[in-house]
């Protein structure tokens, strides 16, 4: 039964990866499967008394598969499993070597397996804490994988307490006894994570296709959807947002008068990729209208929001463009505000955009915050 769903679980995944070619995951958790699937079946057929190295490859192919579990999870969020935790499985593998002369005894090699089980699955629990908050499913993981660390932990020191003797008699009673306990609970941690993994891996299917829609086509920054979203992380603490500019093209409409729609288009692809490359590191940019752009920066960077203010300004103007726009001097107006405590996103997005109007009427090309001075909120003109 446990093989047959390990294998409907690894055709599941597999053709998952197939579908959705961005769903990493998907590939390591088909592989890790796989994997599994391979072990759990010599290790039900294999004589319990017989050739040691047929029970080195089932443990062999029992560490592999948790290394390669716990890198799917990570792969969900761009990140690796630390080297240490893969040069640690790889000398595992051969330090558990039957008839070699760093050998160790049985008992000893019991306890050995398991602590590294453990090892490896509690490599990935301080990045999968970090990420707990992201959503619901991601501290559903984190649980998951705790259990399994917390598991292979209680068997080793159980292994500890009842260590398994060298002769042919005692390592058969040990796979006649204790040992079916400790794979039916193996067993039931893989269909555990298992089902976990096809949560996770659903739930990121569906927010690849909510990103989506969040993306404006034509630059691929966000467009309003995307700052909805963003807007409600911040209400959900999800992300600290620490102010707002509000970018506006100046004459934009002109740029189509005179040059045609794809001009523009070219135009406002340009400028998106400057903005892009501006503030990718330290915000998030979003094409909210025609010619009208909005940067979030992160609150670590709201300090400075005057001086990255004026960075957009200079990186517009100073765009250069071939054919027909070569003559062409792109500029825009741009108002900013840093978020004060009391304040939701939205009311520092609208007083960035109040400082756009101030810089379109008092002659465009300009810089303009909304700034607080002696308890009042003015509008000072920056550059």
């Amino acid at each position: 039964m446990i093989p047959a769903m390990y294998v409907l679980l690894t055709v599941a995944l597999a053709i998952i990866a197939l579908v959705d070619r961005r769903l990493i995951a998907a590939r390591w958790a088909a592989l890790g499967f796989a994997i599994a699937c391979v072990s759990i079946i010599v290790d039900g057929y294999r004589d319990p008394g017989g050739d040691r190295w047929i029970s080195w490859f089932t443990v062999a192919t029992h560490f592999l598969p948790l290394l390669v579990m716990i890198q799917a999870f990570l792969s969900r969020h761009g990140r690796n499993a630390p080297r240490f935790v893969v040069i640690l499985t790889l000398v595992a593998c051969i330090f558990v070597m039957p008839n070699m002369v760093w050998a160790p005894p049985y008992w000893l090699r019991g306890v050995l397996v398991q602590v590294t089980c453990a090892t490896i699955i509690a490599a990935g629990l301080p990045t999968l804490w970090s990420l707990r908050k992201k959503s619901t499913v991601d501290l559903i993981a984190f649980c998951v994988v705790l259990g399994a660390a917390l598991s292979y932990a209680g068997r080793s020191i159980v292994m500890f307490l009842n260590p398994i003797g060298d002769t042919p008699q005692d390592v058969v009673a040990f796979y006649e006894g204790l040992n079916i306990i400790f794979h039916s609970a193996s067993a039931l941690m893989g269909m555990s994570v298992g089902i976990v993994l096809m949560m996770t891996i659903g739930y990121d299917m569906v927010r690849g296709r909510a990103e989506e829609s969040e993306i404006d086509p034509l630059t691929l920054l966000g467009n309003r959807r995307g700052l909805d979203r963003q807007i409600s992380d911040d209400d959900a603490g999800k992300c600290s947002v620490g102010g707002a500019l509000v970018i506006d093209l100046d004459h934009f409409k002109r740029v189509n008068d005179q040059f045609g729609h794809d001009a523009g288009d070219q135009v406002l692809r340009a400028v998106g990729n400057r903005l892009r490359s501006l503030f990718e590191e330290i915000g998030c940019v979003y094409r909210t209208g025609g010619e009208e752009f909005v940067v979030l920066i992160d609150e670590q960077q709201a300090e400075g929001i005057a001086a990255l203010a004026s960075s957009a300004r200079e990186g517009i103007s100073d765009l250069t463009f071939d054919g027909v726009l070569s003559r062409m001097n792109v500029t825009a107006s741009v108002g900013f505000h840093r978020r004060e405590a009391s304040e939701i996103v939205h009311e520092a997005i609208q007083r960035a955009d109040q400082a756009v109007y101030c810089a379109k009427t008092d002659g465009r090309d300009r810089v303009v915050g909304a700034v607080k001075e002696t308890g009042f909120q003015v509008l000072k003109a920056v550059a």
